[in-house]
């Protein structure tokens, strides 16, 4: 996987987010993706819609998005 990527990312409660890579290290990456209904497992305030969320993932825990799913 590598920089700007699209990837299915793991959400805390379990599901996943489709979203991109920033940066790679190692066997991580750091990623983004938009806030859904939660974040961090927890019911989000109104004015945190829309906007995005970072995090740093173990590339095995990464899905690869197909260029047609983009």
């Amino acid at each position: 996987m590598n920089v700007g990527d699209s990837v299915m990312v793991p959400r805390t409660g379990g599901g996943y987010s489709k979203g991109k890579i920033l940066e790679v290290c190692q066997d991580r990456a750091y990623v983004t993706f938009p806030v859904g209904e939660t974040f961090r497992g927890n019911p989000i305030d109104p004015e945190m819609k829309g906007r995005m969320a970072y995090k740093d993932v173990a590339i095995k825990n990464l899905l690869p998005v197909d260029k047609e799913e983009m």
